[in-house]
């Protein structure tokens, strides 16, 4: 497999993850100095911000704000974290995924991807917002799940979960009868809108609805910026970089899984928000 294809099977850092989270949604100069960072960390970990700034063409403001966009305060801890994901980083060398290949071969980038996105998303879950999520469906007086296209079944699974939990929970994948669902929830109702994109319209219709009744909306999507992550009062998201051989789907089912699986598991011990842990404590 070719170097740009193995890069993908595993092993992403947190700096590369976080620009693919936010790449779709920065400006023009700030891409650029994106693609240089994801094409050459080695040198931007030696460069100082005026050097980086002249080879990219941008001014070192616009370096400094696309650290912020991924949750980074500054240059120094931009190179400082690539340094450490260079540290860590294992890449998975492979031959071109061709009809020569071996099924050998094939199958274990296959396994690569896989694990590499549950570890990948399960590395940049923010435990707080877990912890938020848990808390609001414990409170919800109903719940609704919904998903659309390959993110239906994900959707299906996790009403079913919730379900066994004994929560008030119904999921639909109908776009038709989701509105009228939704209507007739109010404030102490939970919207739970799974889209990997965070931009699809009828999931997005879902939550503009929810929200003008006063429902408290749970977001899982791959892009934190993303239209849906930013209606959302709570946001979960995976960290599946985008494949160049266009074979993300289960690569991008599993990582959502993997982070509900964490939802529940802290649900099954009954999950405590900070407050409740404090009392308890």
């Amino acid at each position: 497999m070719s170097k740009a294809i193995g890069e993908y099977l595993s092993g992403h850092g947190d700096v590369f993850l976080g620009i693919n989270g936010v790449y779709d949604h920065l400006g023009r100069a700030e891409q650029r100095v994106a693609n240089f960072v994801k094409n050459y960390p080695e040198e931007v970990v030696r460069l100082p911000i005026d050097v980086l700034a002249t080879k990219v063409g941008v001014s070192s403001s616009t370096i400094i704000r696309l650290c912020r966009r991924i949750g980074i305060s500054g240059y120094a801890d931009l190179k400082l974290g690539l340094a450490q994901d260079l540290a860590r980083n294992v890449r998975y060398t492979y031959d071109s995924l061709e009809l020569g290949n071996s099924p050998e071969a094939l199958f274990e980038a296959v396994r690569h991807r896989m694990i590499g996105s549950i570890e990948d998303s399960l590395r940049v879950l923010s435990t707080s917002d877990v912890i938020k999520a848990a808390a609001l469906l414990k409170n919800a007086g109903s719940i609704l799940v919904i998903g659309t296209g390959g993110t239906a079944a994900v959707a299906d699974l996790c009403n079913y979960n919730l379900i066994k939990m004994g929560m008030n929970s119904q999921g639909s994948n109908d776009f038709v009868a989701i509105p009228l669902i939704l209507n007739r929830m109010g404030p102490s109702d939970v919207l739970f809108a799974i889209s990997h994109s965070g931009s699809t319209r009828t999931v997005d219709e879902a939550v503009r609805i929810a929200k003008s009744q006063g429902c408290s909306v749970i977001g899982l999507t791959n892009y934190p910026e993303s239209i849906i992550a930013k209606k959302s009062d709570v946001v979960m998201t995976t960290a599946v970089v985008e494949s160049p051989a266009g074979s993300e789907g289960g690569a991008i089912r599993v990582a959502q899984i993997g982070v509900l699986d964490a939802l529940w598991s802290w649900l099954s011990v009954g999950g405590q928000d900070g407050e409740e842990r404090e009392e308890a404590e």
